[in-house]
């Protein structure tokens, strides 16, 4: 990338570098036309006449210069086969594609439901595995083509090739393909390595129905699978399948390798060891998310997030942000996706490499091909990183050859098959090539992507309407307009825009449209969806980035409080003893990550009248419901969420301040204009949000061998709020018999008959047709044996709690050996945190080499980060503490994060000897606080530069390394390097115990000038 010249919104994408002819194709200029008159606007589109391909491309006929961009006028493409290929992949290193089958780009069906799916690919890639993945969340058979071959001919295929020729066996090889085609076209996956030319054709065939999936790796898990030693006839033979495979393929999902973390020690630390086969299930997750896009809506079960804000596309949401990542980052082993997404809605990957390609005269087939595999693995390593959508972003600079344009289009084609849920398309195309773009798109969305960077004109010309009218009429879902700022007065004048566009007769596509630069912050924080913002963390993954966007997403929150669009509010989390309760110490950091100012109290009461007054203040923004109150506060609801109605109970409470004209309340994202306003409320609204964390953690626990299938039984222990809740999640995930164990009967008779009822009522829409032959046991005592005519149950949730409350003393829950039967196994969950070394637990961690994963509370919270967050919070804070003792002159700070009964501990040895106190001599708070007065009556520190923090969530502890400068009165400055253990307490939001390995020289230096008549000179 050296050498490119960037101007503002390369980590946008925005197009504007010029390109210098480099001999290697005519240049064009590549611009948006100024030349707009009235009568312009009257037609349906801009003029694009300035970005026709070369003459060459346009007198090809139409299939070619469309349907066939990764055809190339090279040696290859004019060869011609001399008898079958051969399907050997080593005889692929001397094979090129089939000369008749160009790469299959064109539109993409609608699917069936049911239709059966084809995965093909280099042995290596993991076809099987994915297959099997898919086989379980779909329910469908995996018909794997070899081993249909050998039991077809008796021989497997490289016997069958050496017994009779390669020719017979390829012609035989087509036979039991087209064979397997015709029986298995419905409710199946197949899989398929084979390369011949008719296998070829007759998979092209398939994918005009079907979808027919191109499985990637990268090259060293394949050279490794194969036991390849030779590097470059490893990348011929992954040229040459890769060419041969996408010819024949109208979709291709990168599998990720799964590799040891590189993240931080921070991470790294606090997370569980799983067991092995849990690894997969970030496999598994990616694989059924891509599956969840090339498929109608609904085929895949599980994949759509529950929350209710995910259901609304971001660019029907009220200040959406894009975090824009460059393609190189994305593929630096060292970068960790999510860390650079905080705060956004969207990650947009930026392909800035063909400008560069292109600049430096290096845009060769063979670069060429290298992006193509590059932007696949890209879109792969941030679907795998993270549940946001994706755009990807081509860049098309300002001035191009006939060849880039050719390349461009080749890559946006080809980004199609990857199943972005966004990408955008450059407006200046002509209308013929974006029709072509937006009718193979299957359900990838299509922004219309406009940036005027050199002479932009002003906002309220004509030429910014006739862009958006070319986007909308030619069927873009969203159009993008920018261009940068040259005064502040540009923020306002952008109003000429929107305005013009609000008055359009009949449907209008959404409208990005802001001013880029630093003069520009101010319409960038203003505009409603997908602003292009820089992550956080931009200069640590890209030392020396372009001009980039000049806004964070956390940055563009505050300002929209500090301007007034939001307001700050008041949050809690309700319940008869919430003092325990994690939800403050997670909020609270959620809320200061993401750089809303909303306040977060626990609130303990004996009944809902001691929150009567709460929910009523005009600047209440919503509640957690705890334990007793979530059937209850039923009674306090205008309306309640099919889930919360289904389940019967409520966790979430939510003020609306805006209804509809008819009294009721908004769905869709009006129901969230409620949200960040302060103001009268009109209606309670009630949500449950407990069995989505359940859910998802039953399902991280299940290993591929207790997959839910239709015998798959669930015991719930309990019959309250939470029992719901986890009877309601079980249903969701499949689980079609459940056995409830409960003291009392009769209620758990009651929560049988609420869920019989509902499964029969069929009215709410939110459980599948399957979940009505589900069927219920009530067993009442731990003595009662298992019902007969029930499997022994691979889920188990207790769902009691597991700490005292007012005189009821901790339940001592342990189930028979005998219910713990299953042959493999399965998953045990305690619902409850406030005590996590339980009987229940004790008994299912003994159980672990037969299959059994124990899982507790807080893996049912957000993948455990509440605690790290809280943790490493407190830890800055108590750090932090020291300069702000002295900066104040207030001594007492140094104790404002610890336990009041925290110790601290001194160290090393030698130091105790120094201060002539024993080695298992600790500090109270007192002592401790004293010890700091008479530090401030000679110096303070100025500075604390903590780095190393680690984490153990399930010790509750955190290592760190400190460097301070210690400034004396007398104008002396010592460096003082620490190294620190600290303990916490369950919530992570104290320190309840401070080891100090200090920095003996420094140490004895600060103290020596502080007690100079006790402890004399320093040595």
């Amino acid at each position: 990338m050296a050498g490119v010249k960037r101007s503002l919104g390369s980590m946008l994408g925005h197009e504007d570098t010029l390109l210098r002819p480099n001999g290697t194709g005519r240049t064009r200029n590549v611009h948006y036309d100024h030349g707009m008159t009235p009568d312009t606007l009257d037609s349906m589109t801009p003029r694009s006449q300035s970005f026709k391909l070369s003459n060459t491309l346009q007198s090809q006929p139409h299939s070619q210069t469309h349907s066939q961009p990764n055809s190339r006028p090279d040696s290859r493409a004019n060869s011609q086969s001399a008898g079958p290929s051969n399907t050997d992949q080593n005889d692929g290193l001397t094979r090129t594609p089939s000369p008749t089958f160009p790469s299959l780009t064109g539109q993409v069906p609608d699917f069936n439901q049911d239709a059966s799916m084809m995965l093909v690919g280099m042995r290596g890639a993991g076809k099987s595995t994915l297959a099997v993945m898919a086989s379980s969340a779909m329910e469908r058979k995996v018909i794997d083509l070899e081993p249909t071959f050998q039991r077809a001919m008796g021989l497997s295929s490289a016997q069958y090739k050496a017994e009779h020729g390669s020719a017979e066996c390829y012609k035989q090889q087509a036979k039991v393909l087209q064979g397997a085609l015709q029986r298995h076209s419905t409710g199946c996956i197949l899989v398929c390595s084979w390369m011949e030319s008719r296998v070829q054709s007759l998979l092209r065939e398939f994918a005009s129905t079907h979808p027919v999936v191109h499985i990637v790796r990268d090259a060293e898990a394949i050279q490794n699978h194969l036991k390849f030693r030779d590097n470059a006839k490893m990348r011929n033979l992954l040229d040459v399948s890769n060419a041969i495979f996408r010819s024949c393929t109208n979709f291709e999902f990168f599998n990720v390798s799964e590799k040891a973390t590189k993240s931080s020690l921070a991470r790294a630390s606090m997370e569980r060891s799983p067991a092995p086969y849990l690894t997969l299930k970030h496999v598994e997750r990616h694989f059924l998310k891509f599956l969840s896009i090339i498929y109608p809506a609904g085929t895949i079960p599980f994949t759509d997030s529950a929350f209710p804000l995910s259901r609304i596309p971001a660019e029907e949401r009220n200040f959406t942000y894009a975090t824009s990542i460059p393609l190189t980052d994305v593929l630096k082993d060292s970068v960790e996706v999510e860390e650079h997404v905080r705060g956004a809605d969207v990650v947009q990957i930026v392909v800035h490499d063909l400008a560069d390609h292109a600049e430096q005269g290096t845009l060769t087939s063979e670069a060429s091909a290298k992006l193509l595999a590059d932007i696949t693995k890209g879109i792969g390593v941030v679907r795998r990183s993270t549940i946001l959508p994706i755009i990807l972003h081509l860049f098309l600079p300002h001035t191009a050859t006939d060849e880039v344009l050719r390349v461009y289009l080749e890559l946006v084609h080809h980004t199609v098959r990857l199943a972005p849920e966004m990408m955008t398309v450059d407006l200046r195309l002509e209308d013929v090539h974006i029709s072509r773009i937006l009718s193979i798109r299957k359900r990838t969305k299509i922004i219309g992507n406009c940036f005027i960077i050199s002479d932009p004109p002003a906002w309220d010309s004509p030429m910014w309407m006739s862009w958006y009218k070319k986007a909308s009429n030619l069927g873009c879902h969203i159009a993008r307009l920018i261009r940068p700022a040259t005064s502040i007065e540009d923020n306002f004048s952008i109003n000429h825009l929107k305005t013009s566009v609000a008055a359009l007769q009949g449907p209008k596509i959404p409208l990005i449209a802001y001013n880029s630069g630093y003069l520009g912050r101010h319409s960038q924080t203003l505009n409603r969806i997908l602003t292009v913002v820089r992550p956080d963390s931009l200069e640590r993954v890209n030392p020396k980035p372009p001009i980039t966007p000049t806004i964070t997403a956390v940055g563009a929150t505050k300002a929209l409080f500090s301007s007034f669009v939001y307001d700050q509010m008041k949050l809690y989390v309700f319940g008869a003893n919430v003092s325990y309760s994690l939800s403050p110490a997670m909020h609270k950091s959620a809320l200061k990550a993401c750089g809303l100012p909303h306040t977060y109290e626990p609130v303990s009461c004996s009944s809902l009248r001691g929150i009567k007054h709460l929910i009523e203040d005009p600047e209440f923004g919503g509640g957690s419901v705890g334990l007793p109150f979530k059937v209850e506060i039923i009674t306090l609801t205008h309306s309640l969420s099919n889930h919360a109605r289904a389940i019967g109970a409520v966790n979430t409470l939510i003020p609306i301040r805006f209804l509809n004209e008819d009294g009721t309340i908004p769905t869709g994202a009006a129901f969230f204009e409620s949200v960040n306003r302060a103001g009268p409320i009109k209606a309670l609204y009630g949500e449950n949000t407990d069995w989505i964390g359940i859910r998802a953690t039953i399902r991280r626990g299940l290993s591929p061998a207790n997959a839910v299938v239709s015998s798959t039984c669930g015991l719930v222990v309990g019959a309250g709020g939470m029992a719901r809740a986890t009877v309601y999640a079980m249903l969701q995930l499949g689980i079609k018999n459940i056995v409830i164990c409960n003291r009392t009967r009769k209620n758990a008779e009651k929560m049988v008959l609420h869920f019989t009822q509902l499964l029969q009522r069929k009215d709410l829409g939110v459980l599948s047709a399957e979940s009505e032959h589900s069927r219920f046991h009530v067993i009442e005592s731990m003595e009662d044996p298992w019902p007969t005519d029930y499997r022994l149950p691979t889920v188990i949730v207790s769902c009691i709690p597991t700490h005292r409350i007012g005189n009821v003393p901790a339940p001592e829950l342990a189930l028979p050996n005998e219910w713990l039967g299953s042959r493999t196994g399965g998953v045990a969950i305690e619902l409850g945190y406030k005590t996590l070394d339980t009987p229940f637990l004790t008994q299912f961690r003994k159980e672990a080499h037969r299959g059994w994963v124990s899982m507790d509370g807080l893996d049912m919270l957000p993948e455990q980060g509440f605690a790290q967050q809280s943790i490493e919070c407190t830890a800055r804070q108590f750090f932090a503490a020291y300069v702000e003792s002295g900066e104040k002159n207030y001594p007492s700070i140094i104790n404002r994060d610890v336990d009041e009964n925290c110790k601290r501990y001194c160290r090393p040895l030698s130091l105790c000897d120094f201060f002539g106190v024993p080695g298992d001599c600790s500090h109270d708070n007192k002592a401790y606080e004293g010890g700091i007065t008479n530090n401030l009556s000679k110096g303070s520190l100025k500075t604390c530069e903590v780095s190393n923090l680690t984490i153990d969530v399930d010790i509750r502890r955190a290592a760190a390394t400190t460097k301070s400068d210690m400034v004396f009165k007398d104008g002396e400055t010592l460096v003082m390097e620490h190294a620190w253990t600290l303990d916490f307490n369950e919530d992570g939001t104290k320190i309840v115990r401070v080891v100090e390995f200090c920095d003996q020289l420094a140490t004895r230096k600060m103290v020596t000038k502080v007690y100079p008549d006790k402890f004399g000179k320093a040595e």
